[in-house]
């Protein structure tokens, strides 16, 4: 987005959100939140407890074969977010924390617990929720010196045309809003994302059934000119 920033700056070019997009984004952060507040520690400590062989985890102490265990859950962990359609920068994050803090403790010589151990991932977790929740908060109050939230709502004829050329309805929903912004206000406008799988690599299909063009932000100026 740095680029794009410059852009908006210099030429003075008029971004929006649009209400269909604020609440999609709401809904990820919750339902990610959600995820990693009351399962995420749930999953791990199983792991560590051991599916087949199970072990108390107040008297074992950290050791390399955690590592194994650890990247098994992460796999599953991992699978469960992307088929919910969790942002899953979170989940790397803590899986990194956690095998830097097993390498540390297993390179002592005494390290600790398995249940010390779970104790510090919950925190480390509670600090990945609240930066989540902050970025987007970030994203939506300082940012908003460029970024207008959209009084604009879809357009029925576009997201009908849209879904019937297979795009999913709430990206229909999201794109559709240009069209309504083109017909109300008067002037041209572009649908900008990071979404390659379902928008971005149908940018040319949805031009031609919508007029609408999709792009990444850096070549947003290049559409506009």
């Amino acid at each position: 987005m740095t680029k794009f920033k410059k852009d908006v700056k210099e030429y003075g070019i008029a971004c929006y959100v649009s209400e269909s997009v604020m609440k999609e984004c709401e809904g990820k952060i919750k339902k990610t939140t959600d995820f990693l507040g009351g399962i995420l520690k749930d999953v791990i400590t199983v792991y560590l407890e051991g599916i087949r062989s199970p072990r108390k985890l107040d008297t074992t102490k950290v050791s390399n074969d955690d590592l194994h265990r650890i990247k098994e859950a992460f796999l599953t962990v991992n699978q469960t977010a992307r088929e919910f359609d969790l942002i899953t920068d979170p989940f790397q994050a803590v899986e990194e924390w956690i095998v830097e803090k097993l390498e540390r403790e297993i390179a002592k010589p005494k390290g600790i617990t398995l249940d010390e151990f779970v104790t510090s991932l919950t925190a480390t977790i509670l600090d990945e929720i609240n930066k989540l929740q902050s970025d987007f908060e970030r994203i939506v109050e300082l940012e908003a010196d460029y970024i207008t939230k959209s009084n604009q709502t879809p357009d029925p004829q576009v997201t009908q045309i849209l879904i019937q050329n297979g795009i999913h309805q709430p990206d229909a929903n999201h794109i559709s809003v240009v069209a309504s912004h083109q017909k109300n206000i008067g002037e041209k406008a572009i649908f900008l994302t990071f979404d390659y799988k379902s928008i971005l690599l149908k940018w040319d299909r949805i031009r031609r059934v919508s007029n609408i063009i999709c792009c990444d932000p850096i070549y947003g100026l290049s559409h506009l000119r």
